[in-house]
């Protein structure tokens, strides 16, 4: 291990972002320098942010021993933003980063075993254990953390709606009070693990977001939300896939009426315009419960179909298919999605609304059988370039 280490830490997961860098020498961590991002989106300023922080420092990136990425709890947005640059940053230049949890870094910083950050709608992400036991991260409203036993006694908060929570369903805890944890705070944490050398693998970094979207809980009922199931993989579609596809298109009235030869063209990679097909499965294996098929036309695409099977709705198959397709258009170079939807879908009109779709238009009688109009909508991409763009020479 050199006697000297430089270490850059990234964090978009809370309400103002922050890129920290710091030197590990004789075991111990000097922060060089922290930038902030407070009313700024990170995904506008966090490479530039890097930049500046690096120059002032008078270093550069290839001289970077390691990177420290939190991971989450957080927005979609904040958290892909984040581990987008991490990667990008260490996979270019071959640098070793190390994950880390928010709430990790939250409890180290109030020195306390659990934690507790807002998650909006009268929810936390909780973080709970202790000695002896074994450590959770987990999205809970009052009412789930009344089932939980034993509660916690001492929980790190920064957040006053956290805290409301907390004292609802465990008014005799002790609230540890902190200011929010920052990119600082995660390189502080995490300075052990990097000497250690406790990486994690590039390929496998991920985030760790505990809750489903707006869009895909949208429409549930309380009893419904509780019984949704994690373990939902998506993938590209093949060949071997089509009769369960056809099956679902034909169960589906806002389905489109393809034959198997429009499906076996969406998966032809030479086929022009090129498009990108994708299936889900859910508790049973190997078992298709959805698809989704887009046209690329870069700088645009059009979502051209999005279906779940009736009997596996309401379970974030959608919203997951969809937040992989983007992802793949991304890295595709589009940079607006456009789709058309019957009128009367106020479920899917809800779920794109949410997703951030805007309408653009109708086409009056558009669809037949029966007849009605089309909405038009939109979902523009800018900002979110970082994970398909080339890192700068920093």
């Amino acid at each position: 291990m050199p006697e000297s280490m430089l270490l850059l830490a990234i964090d978009t997961c809370g309400p103002s972002g922050s890129v920290a860098l710091g030197q590990l020498a004789g075991g111990e961590l000097h922060i060089l320098g922290e930038t902030v991002f407070d009313g700024q989106r990170p995904s506008e300023t966090l490479v530039a942010s890097v930049c500046k922080l690096l120059s002032r420092a008078d270093t550069q990136l290839g001289l970077l021993h390691a990177m420290v990425a939190v991971n989450g709890p957080g927005g979609f947005t904040g958290v892909r933003v984040g581990l987008a640059a991490v990667k990008g940053l260490a996979e270019s230049t071959q640098i070793p980063a190390v994950a880390v949890s928010r709430l990790e870094v939250l409890a180290a910083k109030a020195e306390a075993t659990s934690a507790a950050l807002d998650a909006h709608r009268g929810e936390i992400f909780l973080r709970v254990g202790g000695p002896g036991t074994e450590i959770r991260e987990l999205l809970a409203g009052a009412a789930e953390l009344a089932a939980i036993d034993p509660a916690p006694q001492r929980i790190a908060v920064c957040d006053d709606a956290a805290a409301a929570v907390l004292g609802l369903a465990w008014p005799a805890a002790e609230l540890v009070r902190t200011k929010a944890p920052t990119a600082a705070d995660a390189l502080r944490h995490c300075a052990p693990r990097v000497a250690a050398g406790e990486f994690v693998d590039l390929a496998l970094l991920d985030g760790n977001y505990l809750r489903r979207s707006d869009a895909e809980i949208f429409g549930e009922t309380a009893e419904e939300s509780m019984n949704s199931y994690s373990g939902i993989l998506v993938r590209p579609m093949c060949l071997a896939d089509l009769k369960e596809v056809l099956e679902i298109a034909e169960s589906l009235m806002e389905a489109p009426r393809w034959t198997r030869a429009n499906y076996v063209a969406a998966l032809d990679s030479n086929a022009l315009p090129r498009r990108i097909a994708l299936v889900t499965e859910g508790a049973q294996p190997g078992k298709v419960t959805g698809f989704a098929v887009a046209s690329l036309l870069p700088p645009q695409a059009e979502l051209e179909t999005i279906a779940v099977a009736a009997e596996s709705q309401r379970r974030g198959m959608g919203r997951q298919m969809l937040d992989e397709m983007v992802e793949k258009l991304r890295l595709a170079g589009v940079r607006e999605v456009i789709l058309e939807v019957r009128a009367s879908s106020q479920p899917a009109l809800g779920l794109y609304r949410r997703l951030g779709f805007v309408e653009t238009g109708r086409r009056p009688r558009y669809y037949q059988a029966p007849e009605e109009d089309a909405v038009l909508m939109s979902l523009g991409l800018e900002g979110f370039e970082l994970e398909s763009a080339t890192v700068p020479m920093l």
